[in-house]
């Protein structure tokens, strides 16, 4: 069976969702080991952090446009989360207030673009997609706990949102390095 998809070129910038998932792994932990600094901080991490991952996503779809399909999903997501973060930065009251909603849909949309690239992934012959394809229906069941249940808590949120970052940060790494095998077969 031949696959709809086929990679013309190498990827370029592979090393881009190693270096941002490294960074989102970095940020679960301290996140753990600070939940009080870090609900108080959440806003602003989280709109650096989304403003920052949504412009390496931009870059990544852009530089990649003719190596793969689903570049434009890419750029779609990419666009979604720099505006998120940039709404997170310059109204930090407001995003304090409803942050626990903000990162629910942020996590809906990672999910369901990491479900959706898994399968781009398979169909690329990407060794590992089940992996992707795994963290990406756990942010989503996570998403949808932060979502169903804001009053949970300060400190469930924080858990809850860092593991979600953690799983997301694994999942880039894992996409990374998936990619750069693949430039290694042609």
């Amino acid at each position: 069976m031949e696959s709809i998809y086929s990679l013309q070129t190498p990827v370029k910038h592979w090393w881009i969702p190693v270096l941002t998932g490294a960074l989102l792994i970095i940020g679960a932990m301290l996140m753990i080991a600070f939940p009080l600094a870090s609900f108080a901080g959440l806003a602003i991490l989280f709109g650096w952090s989304l403003f920052i991952y949504g412009g390496f996503n931009i870059v990544f779809a852009v530089r990649n446009r003719k190596a793969f399909h689903a570049w434009l999903w890419y750029l779609m997501f990419g666009l979604i989360e720099t505006v998120l973060g940039a709404l997170l930065l310059f109204q930090p009251l407001l995003a304090a207030g409803a942050l626990v909603l903000y990162l629910g849909f942020w996590f809906t949309f990672t999910g369901i673009s990491r479900i959706s690239f898994a399968f781009v992934m398979k169909s690329m012959g990407v060794k590992g997609w089940g992996w992707t394809l795994t963290g990406g229906i756990l942010v989503l069941l996570l998403a949808f706990l932060i979502v169903l249940n804001p009053a949970a808590g300060v400190l469930s949120a924080v858990y809850l949102v860092s593991f979600a970052v953690f799983v997301t940060g694994l999942m880039a790494v894992s996409l990374g390095w998936g990619l750069k095998r693949l430039n290694e077969t042609l």
